[in-house]
């Protein structure tokens, strides 16, 4: 039974978006816009579901989901690691998804991904009239920012320090560029995941970007523009 009132949990905090939507969902009738959203959705919570995850909430074309809130499937690494499957599980289904896809109609669908493990308060949070389940804090809010460097970087799934430390045994990844947060001394390191360590497909990011279509950002990452937006370090080697 789900406790009224707020408890701290450690749990694993998922986003994501669809690159470039408003732009795709301009040029298409509003009936398509909503079929193909329910479409893609319908594939992505099933990953989610699959793992053990709850969806949070969906906003737009996004979607935020949790591991290890309301109940956590062992420790936290456990957590961490069902998220990682569930992305994992998005690529596929996405590439299957986009094998029939392609033109203004039926427009081929990229998305960023970030994940970040870490405390937040979970309970339910709302009116008298309407309450919802949804965990807080700024682990969620360092998880969406995670999210948003999908496309400064071309990656994507992006995890934070905090997630890679709980999974480094099992993952493939490629370190990014850090970033700094503001209250927190030091810039936090940022992973881009490539594949698990025993599965078959890419070894690096290189072959991740090809596999996906998705050009390999400029050398400088436009890092200036987004440290102006976000705090980005222009440094990869920067822990």
């Amino acid at each position: 039974s789900l406790e009224l009132g707020g408890e701290r949990k450690t749990a694993t905090i998922f986003f994501s978006d669809v690159r470039s939507f408003t732009a795709i969902s301009e040029k298409m009738a509003p009936e398509a816009v909503v079929e193909f959203l329910n479409a893609y959705i319908t594939r992505m919570v099933e990953c989610i579901e699959k793992t053990g995850g709850v969806v949070d909430k969906f906003i737009g074309d996004a979607i935020m989901a949790v591991w290890g809130a309301p109940i956590s499937h062992g420790e936290p690494k456990d957590d961490a690691l069902q998220a990682i499957r569930a992305m994992f599980m998005m690529r596929d289904s996405l590439i299957e998804f986009n094998s029939d896809r392609g033109g203004p109609e039926k427009p081929l669908i990229r998305i960023g991904c970030g994940v970040n493990t870490g405390p937040c308060l979970a309970g339910q949070i709302g009116s008298l009239q309407r309450m919802e389940y949804t965990v807080i804090g700024d682990s969620v809010n360092l998880a969406s920012r995670i999210e948003a460097l999908n496309k400064p970087f071309g990656t994507d799934i992006l995890i934070s320090h905090s997630t890679y430390e709980l999974v480094k045994d099992e993952v493939i990844v490629q370190k990014m560029p850090a970033i700094t947060v503001k209250g927190k001394s030091g810039a936090l390191s940022i992973y881009a995941l490539v594949n698990f360590k025993d599965a078959e497909g890419a070894r690096t990011l290189h072959q991740v970007r090809t596999l996906l279509g998705i050009p390999k950002p400029s050398s400088s990452v436009n890092v200036d523009e987004e440290e102006k937006k976000m705090g980005v370090h222009g440094s990869s080697t920067r822990a």
